[in-house]
């Protein structure tokens, strides 16, 4: 059986609609030939290519004209999201311009208003921005989800927006469904996270009635020398309070650790160490172990509850 003839450069790395086969020369039976996959309908890729969420993504998107927005973008984004969202079969889909909801196989067609600054025009695929792409989860998620996935937003490192540009895209939809609950977890989200563990353990704790840590502000010693940035901590008291996600079981991060946390303490820092261990309650109903730490450790530094 002789070869199919070789796709053009075009269309050789990623998914194309049959109309774009047929404009670059192809034929019906090349498009159908079992080097090609069809990673939705009207939609070809060289068989080589993963099916990631990404190539679904773009495919439904040339199919459809949709932008990939709610849990789908949010994924393409890298926001935090819970494992019962994190297996993607399921695309969303926003129409562009009024048009009608997508209907078809594992899609979720959305009919919303979409202005163009809203839409992020990416190499391979065209999304809701960051900013709408939050909003649109809170009709999904729970309002601390909601939170964590702000604080993501407003990470320290490459962040995806500013706070001032939140609040005046929030500014904006007041009326829109959702907003409220928008409102409500902006009151909540906090600029400069590294991780969403910071943000469910800062939450835990102020939920619990202790007071809100700062996060991730600079320690030094006497001299004006840096000496680390806790992932949490009460400055007033000097109580550091570290999440440790697994990362840090590699004997060279477990290493690192320990001199970061005995150089904190011999400033007088008291140092907590905290795993998901803490953040879950042994039973049901239960204060997590990290409230009760956190706790201890403010009230053995002055602390007095005001309940």
């Amino acid at each position: 059986m002789p070869r199919p003839r070789p796709l053009p450069p075009a269309l050789q790395a990623q998914p194309f609609t049959i109309r774009q086969a047929t404009a670059a020369g192809l034929t019906r039976r090349r498009v159908r030939a079992l080097d090609l996959a069809s990673p939705c309908h009207g939609v070809r890729a060289p068989a080589a290519v993963e099916i990631t969420l990404l190539i679904r993504a773009r495919g439904l998107a040339l199919a459809t004209g949709a932008v990939v927005s709610h849990l789908s973008a949010a994924a393409l984004w890298g926001f935090p999201l819970p494992l019962c969202f994190e297996d993607h079969k399921i695309i969303h889909l926003t129409s562009r311009d009024g048009a009608r909801a997508v209907r078809r196989k594992n899609v979720c067609g959305h009919r919303l208003p979409l202005p163009e600054d809203e839409i992020s025009d990416g190499r391979y695929v065209a999304c809701t921005s960051p900013l709408r792409t939050w909003f649109d989860l809170a009709g999904i998620l729970t309002l601390q989800d909601l939170v964590i996935a702000g604080d993501f937003l407003l990470r320290r490192k490459a962040p995806l927006a500013t706070p001032e540009a939140l609040d005046a895209f929030l500014e904006e939809k007041k009326g829109r469904a959702g907003y409220p609950k928008a409102k409500k977890a902006r009151a909540l989200i906090r600029a400069n996270t590294d991780s969403p563990k910071e943000t469910e353990l800062r939450l835990l704790l102020t939920a619990a009635g202790l007071p809100e840590p700062r996060i991730n502000v600079p320690m030094f010693d006497e001299t004006g020398g840096w000496v680390q940035d806790p992932d949490l901590s009460y400055e007033e008291f000097k109580i550091a309070i570290q999440y440790d996600g697994g990362h840090h079981a590699t004997p060279a991060q477990r290493r690192s650790d320990i001199y970061r946390d005995e150089n904190a303490r011999g400033l007088g820092w008291l140092v907590l160490v905290l795993t998901q261990l803490d953040l879950d309650p042994l039973v049901p109903g239960m204060e997590p172990s990290a409230v009760l730490k956190v706790r201890r450790a403010l009230t053995s530094r002055g602390w007095k509850s005001a309940r």
